[in-house]
């Protein structure tokens, strides 16, 4: 059972996180869209392993699809929804509070599909909800616009909605 002190701690500790990772981007001058865009180059083909094509160019392009319809389905969410995520995107793309978080020591363009897979297992299964929650939100942002893609359908064996 959690007991309110280890609670207490977490929610200190992730609103420092957040706070540093928000501070650290604004002196950095980073681009958000495209930290965003490279984090999920290194995210997409961990989530969705074998639902994409094998390699090549079809892989490459159903990856920059599914990035695409990600950006797609955050632009409609609330606002504050909007800026959590990208509080979530900031902090993974800071070095070290990517090292701390993700356990991903080179930058996201090194990171391989295994590295990115096992911090995605770690943060589905840890022991604190804040981190289990950012992989949902991660998990579902890039799974749902993937298999909404009517482009998608036919590879995962789905024949579409029923005719009514």
């Amino acid at each position: 059972m959690v007991q309110r002190r280890t609670l207490l701690k977490a929610g200190l500790v992730g609103s420092a996180l957040l706070a540093l990772g928000a501070a650290g981007v604004q002196l950095a001058g980073r681009d958000p869209t495209r930290d965003r865009a490279t984090i999920l180059r290194a995210l997409v083909p961990a989530i969705l392993d074998q639902a994409l094509p094998s390699d090549g160019e079809p892989r490459r392009r159903a990856i920059e699809r599914a990035i695409a319809g990600t950006g797609t389905a955050i632009d409609g969410l609330a606002p504050p929804v909007q800026q959590e995520i990208a509080q979530l995107f900031m902090l993974m793309a800071l070095a070290p509070t990517r090292l701390a978080l993700t356990g991903i020591t080179g930058g996201w363009d090194e990171a391989g599909t295994d590295e990115v897979g096992r911090f995605l297992s770690r943060w589905r299964t840890h022991r604190l909800a804040l981190l289990q929650t950012a992989y949902l939100a991660l998990h579902d942002l890039v799974t749902g616009p993937f298999y909404a893609d009517e482009a998608n359908w036919a590879a995962i064996g789905y024949g579409g909605p029923p005719r009514l």
